[in-house]
């Protein structure tokens, strides 16, 4: 810890690439498919109610709600959280006994 240490110098990466895991993208499709499906069911649910709603309709309305929800959180988290591989490369340093050629 010191007040007067001089500024950390950082070793610059380049060519920083993500390699994604077949997890990955079949968690998101898991995600984006559940998110709509469910979406449009419980709305197609909720939209389709006539006359008078009872306390069986709102517990099962209400249910499927909550095992969606669930559903969204849990591919969400586990698209996030599936392994990504990061890959990458250092340009080499410029060596004494390298020729550099110009026209």
């Amino acid at each position: 810890m010191g007040l007067f240490k001089g500024k950390d110098s950082w070793e610059r990466t380049f060519r920083l690439r993500s390699n994604h895991g077949a997890s990955k993208g079949f968690l998101a499709v898991l995600f984006w498919l559940w998110g709509v499906v469910g979406l449009l069911f419980n709305a197609g649910t909720l939209f389709g109610l006539t006359g008078n709603i009872g306390v069986g309709t709102s517990a099962y309305l209400t249910a499927t709600c909550l095992v969606w929800i669930g559903g969204m959180v849990l591919f969400g988290i586990g698209a996030l959280l599936a392994h990504t591989d990061f890959d990458g490369e250092r340009p080499l340093p410029q060596s004494g006994w390298d020729v550099g050629i110009t026209e």
